[in-house]
């Protein structure tokens, strides 16, 4: 008794384990369900009465185009292939009645014009790769029994898919939270060193020779399309998911997160390409003091804590507004200088306050994410990467969405700091957005 049941723990563990590693493994797990679906096709189709019997073949390709990552995508590539295989197999039926014997050159060339003209209706999604296919196998492949060899075609076809999705839906159905969780922590760290490196600036000699710190600033862009892919694709993930059952809630806080950093990424953006001018002292109509320089490093330590911390420290906001109004002050103190001379001061005081604006949740001026936010998920998890046959690593991973990583701020492209070289009321005006400057400063330099 005691040897079995050691033997039963055992066993459990090792199927605990193997668990644990599929489910760590997207990919793995999507290439064990999509293989375990289409083998169980190919065993329902022979079943099948009448002659769909006969096309047993398609059943298992129904069963791997139904298997994307989410049951959502599932479903909805499944319904959209099968409309499309219809309206080919239309296509072709009509095509070979009207004419007489083997297709010939015409008939084909006439299938495949009028199947790209049908294949650009937009609603059929990815049903649309499927109407020339299917047209094309039942006009050469179905011979003159056209009509047998398309219902066959159908019937197999969803029976493929009926299994693909119900598999899908059993086997540990994907969802993909705790990934959008550890994205966003990575990119806020991300953030957060970009602002130190950009601090680092200014505390090295002049004129500047690396250039690293502005290509790792520059690659954030791209760095947080990835992640808001990732956000969408989790936010798929639990549409339809029964698991989601267990730990319901929406990603409404990893939606205002995002936007949240994208603005701030924006902004770092633009600190660097002044903090780049400044550096290397190529800049006409931008300046900044020498003197200026520690309190600009010291402020924007300040506010890569907050970028850090900003959720479970609220001190580092007090630190870092304390730190933005010194750095004002040190900027009011060459008010008897031209405008020009402190210019690049008033535009990176500007952005770093908007950055914290942007992450304290009590800041009335902090931007919000839109509510439509959420809805763009459904671009999420449609693209190639996502289908087992592709060569993407996960689900998650694509970038084909149309949103860009700093599109929620090309709205405030006209409000930004003022890093192209203007200067005079432009440049000072914008400084008291942030609430940040001393109102006499502004009026002074206006003047």
């Amino acid at each position: 008794m005691t040897d079995r049941r050691s033997t039963l723990d055992r066993d459990a563990r090792a199927v605990g384990h193997w668990t644990r590693v599929l489910l760590a493994q997207p990919r793995l797990l999507l290439a064990v369900k999509t293989a375990f679906a289409a083998g169980l096709a190919y065993w329902i189709a022979p079943q099948i009465p009448g002659t769909a019997a006969d096309y047993p073949y398609y059943a298992p390709l129904g069963a791997v185009i139904a298997m994307y990552p989410t049951l959502r995508a599932s479903l909805r590539q499944g319904i959209q292939v099968l409309l499309g295989v219809v309206i080919g197999i239309a296509l072709a039926t009509a095509v070979f009645a009207l004419q007489d014997g083997p297709p010939g050159v015409l008939a084909v060339g006439v299938l495949v014009g009028i199947g790209v003209v049908l294949a650009g209706i937009r609603w059929l999604g990815a049903g649309r790769d499927w109407v020339l296919t299917a047209g094309l196998f039942v006009l050469l492949l179905g011979g003159s029994d056209t009509e047998s060899y398309g219902i066959g075609y159908i019937v197999q076809l969803g029976v493929g898919v009926v299994v693909g999705v119900v598999v899908n839906f059993v086997i540990v159905p994907p969802l993909n939270t705790s990934r959008a969780e550890t994205r966003l922590r990575r990119v806020r760290q991300a953030l957060a060193d970009r602002a130190d490196e950009i601090a680092g600036v200014f505390e090295t000699p002049w004129p500047l020779e690396d250039d690293d710190w502005e290509e790792r600033v520059g690659e954030l862009p791209a760095t947080l399309h990835s992640v808001r892919t990732s956000v969408q694709y989790a936010d798929e993930s639990r549409r339809m998911n029964p698991r989601w059952l267990l730990r319901r809630r929406d990603l409404g806080h990893e939606y205002a997160e995002l936007a949240a950093f994208e603005r701030v990424s924006f902004h770092l953006q633009d600190i660097a390409e002044v903090s780049g001018v400044l550096g290397r002292r190529i800049g006409r109509q931008i300046g900044m003091p020498d003197s200026l320089a520690p309190a600009v490093a010291h402020t924007l330590h300040g506010v890569a804590e907050v970028i850090r911390r900003h959720d479970s420290d609220a001190d580092v906001f007090v630190e870092a507004r304390r730190r933005i109004a010194d750095l004002w002050e040190a900027i009011d103190a060459h008010r008897d200088r031209p405008t020009t001379d402190t210019s690049g001061g008033v535009s990176i005081a500007v952005s770093l306050g908007r950055i914290v604006a942007a992450l304290d949740p009590d800041d009335g001026t902090a931007p919000r994410p839109s509510e439509t936010d959420a809805g763009t998920a459904e671009a999420g998890t449609d693209t190639e990467e996502a289908r087992p046959g592709s060569d993407g690593a996960d689900g998650d991973e694509t970038t084909g969405a149309d949103d860009t990583a700093t599109a929620d701020d090309s709205a405030d492209a006209d409000d930004s700091a003022n890093a192209d070289g203007s200067t005079g009321d432009d440049a000072t005006t914008r400084a008291t957005e942030d609430g940040e400057a001393p109102r006499d400063t502004v009026r002074r330099d206006a003047d």
